[in-house]
């Protein structure tokens, strides 16, 4: 295996590949750079000795429901007091008979009224298997004929698309030459490269309602605003995760009501570090590029799954080099509504914040690298001691909270 899965249960799948037959055989990772990688080579226990990772579904997305009773309802209709999971199915058939999609009989509330389908559609051909929004970006390649060769959904399309990003199709390497945002096409031509990109995304996360909140610990989920902007790209060269080119892009604004598991780092921790202000926001943003790693390996999610963003607050009275006071690190589900991540993140916090200082206290590297908190070109020569320094205070935090 060409470096780690993301998750036990795929590792073991694999491994079962090659020992269908009654011969034995043998399994072998090859480790690279990144976070994972490492953190799992470096504690085989955590992989031996625990079983695999639980799925997480949010069965009460709306954008899910609201697919999945259109679908219910052209196959048979609903009854005036029938129920549908938690959700107020009766209030989701007012909307959807609004749109003149369905029909309803008889007087409300009534157990003889019935919700009938009554639009020429066939709703089972709008819902994607793969993704939340069946709002796909195709994808073209015009080496020769040009022909279709896959689809990415709407969320991630423009950080996995944008003009002179890679595109991996079985093992083939492709580069964007163009993106038709409103037409929803890419067009890509093979090449041969020893790199791959990663979308450099600017993105401003607002806090709308918070479902649970633990001010000890500075831990807490509910639902947010995301709006977000690829503004730019990296190329990481394969197997070293070194960073070797960067190029600008300028692409539409995405915005998305989703939910989130929050973590606010508070002053007295922030103000206890015998930091300049530089050196504490690279140990922000070092800990928060460990902290994304160790959710997708908790949440048994791919990196694309969860975002992250950060914000923070600055000393207003010295603008000029305004310290960081207080700060909040998102980490987001990525897909429109929230698909169930937040609420475990939020119950394994403490799982959570040792996991990701024993991956950057374990790393061999002295200031940073792509395996912990990030190359040190992305943060300071600081970031890996003022990200373990915060952990280990935000430990201490919620010890002693335990303890009182």
């Amino acid at each position: 295996m060409a470096g780690y899965p993301g998750t036990i249960a795929a590792t073991w799948q694999r491994a079962g590949r090659a020992g269908r037959r009654t011969s034995r055989s043998a399994a072998v990772m090859v480790a690279s750079s990144a976070p994972l990688d490492q953190f799992v080579v470096r504690n085989p226990s955590y992989f031996f000795e625990a079983s695999p990772e639980r799925a997480l579904i949010d069965p009460d997305n709306l954008h899910i429901l609201v697919d999945h009773v259109k679908c219910a309802a052209f196959e048979l209709p609903f009854a005036g007091d029938e129920t549908f999971g938690r959700v107020d199915v009766q209030e989701v058939l007012g909307l959807l008979a609004e749109q003149g999609l369905v029909h309803r009989s008889g007087e409300e509330s009534s157990p003889d009224a019935r919700w009938s389908w009554t639009n020429e559609s066939y709703p089972a051909d709008a819902v994607s298997l793969r993704s939340v929004s069946s709002d796909n970006f195709v994808v073209v390649d015009t080496t020769g004929e040009p022909h279709v060769i896959g689809e990415t959904d709407f969320t991630s399309g423009p950080a996995t698309l944008h003009p002179k990003a890679i595109y991996m199709v079985e093992g083939k390497l492709f580069q964007v030459d163009r993106l038709d945002f409103d037409g929803r096409k890419a067009f890509v031509r093979a090449v041969d490269c020893d790199y791959y990109t990663d979308a450099i995304t600017y993105t401003r996360v607002t806090s709308l309602d918070t479902f649970e909140q633990d001010p000890a610990s500075g831990a807490a989920h509910g639902e947010a605003h995301v709006v977000s902007r690829v503004v730019g790209f990296k190329k990481i060269k394969f197997y070293t995760n070194e960073n070797v080119g960067s190029g600008e892009l300028d692409l539409p604004e995405q915005q998305m009501h989703t939910t989130s598991y929050v973590l606010t780092i508070p002053e007295s921790v922030l103000g206890s570090l015998p930091y300049a202000a530089d050196d504490r926001r690279d140990g922000i943003v070092g800990l928060s590029f460990a902290m994304r790693q160790v959710a997708q390996l908790l949440l048994m999610c791919d990196r694309h799954d969860v975002g992250i963003s950060i914000d923070s607050e600055g000393d207003s009275e010295n603008p000029a080099e305004p310290a960081v006071t207080r700060a909040r690190i998102f980490v987001y589900d990525n897909y429109p509504g929230g698909i169930g991540f937040s609420a475990p993140l939020y119950r394994m916090h403490r799982e959570l914040i040792e996991t990701t200082h024993r991956l950057i206290a374990e790393c061999d590297c002295e200031n940073g690298c792509p395996g912990c908190v990030g190359p040190i070109g992305d943060t300071g020569r600081l970031a890996k001691a003022a990200a373990l320094r915060i952990l280990g205070l935000l430990l201490e935090l919620g010890t002693e909270a335990k303890t009182a």
